[in-house]
């Protein structure tokens, strides 16, 4: 199955709208800013996943004790072989813990991202690619997943592609959630009220987690003619990205030129006033 998670900003948060197989299943909201007044540590940090008539499937909890007690050493991992971060428990409509969300570092350059959820325990290994960041999902050395992002920001929306292969469908709703809470961790727009950004990225990564990348994977598991129209949108998505860019780059510089110019008018009749 292909999943797509749409992200827009309204009202100082992240809203989230998750197609899957096209079709509008699920909404999300992560925090989208840090002047909100709270008290409530966890309540600033709380990122919620509903089914579309908003019914809650999962929230995040934040404890601050247990992220403190295992980041209080710096580069703890050095003396014990693993460290964990960002841990975020996952909580059902119940309120039962069914899971966390956290960073695992094991040595330098070796930090990956891990899903606890009922019997699973899922490795996401973070490797950007060119114009991509790929997030490949593995059960034990089996991968099962990869999320898909194009390198590029527009406003503040943006948006990922889940693959998620069909006979771990059971997944479906706790690797959106992921998506969303990766989107969280990483571009969260803290504090950010612009809506006119705009910018084409390329990156690398150059880390122990590059050996999980299978540049074959999605196509060797997925319908060709899907793939293919995804990455066709996001090459010519990019591309009208660039044209706009390079616009905006010959207006500025045409600008510049002309401020230049009047300032040397300026003078020029100043001088001749004075001294002419």
């Amino acid at each position: 199955m292909i999943i797509k998670v749409e992200k827009t900003r309204e009202k100082l948060k992240n809203q989230f709208k998750i197609k899957v197989n096209g079709e509008l299943k699920y909404l999300a909201c992560t925090p989208g800013t840090d002047i909100e007044i709270s008290s409530d540590i966890d309540k600033m940090k709380k990122c919620v996943i509903t089914k579309k008539d908003e019914t809650v499937c999962y929230v995040t909890h934040y404890s601050g004790i247990e992220n403190f007690s295992n980041t209080a050493i710096p580069m703890k991992w050095a003396f014990t072989g693993e460290q964990k971060s960002h841990i975020f428990e996952i909580l059902d409509d119940k309120n039962n813990n069914c899971g966390k969300f956290y960073k695992l570092t094991n040595g330098f350059l070796d930090t990956k991202y891990v899903i606890e959820y009922g019997n699973y325990t899922l490795k996401n290994y973070d490797i950007s690619v060119g114009k991509t960041r790929n997030i490949s999902i593995y059960k034990d050395d089996f991968q099962i997943a990869e999320i898909l992002q194009p390198l590029r920001v527009r406003g503040t929306s943006d948006y990922y592609y889940l693959f998620l292969l069909d006979e771990y469908s059971e997944l479906e709703t706790i690797l959106s959630f992921f998506t969303v809470f990766f989107d969280y961790q990483n571009y969260s727009n803290t504090g950010m009220f612009s809506s006119y950004d705009e910018e084409a990225k390329t990156g690398y990564t150059y880390d122990k987690n590059n050996k999980f990348y299978d540049k074959n994977w999605i196509a060797n598991n997925f319908n060709k003619d899907e793939v293919n129209l995804i990455n066709n949108q996001m090459a010519e998505e990019r591309k009208e990205i660039n044209n706009r860019l390079n616009k905006e780059a010959k207006y500025i510089s045409l600008f510049i030129a002309l401020g230049c110019l009047i300032v040397f008018i300026v003078f020029g009749i100043l001088y001749y006033i004075y001294y002419g």
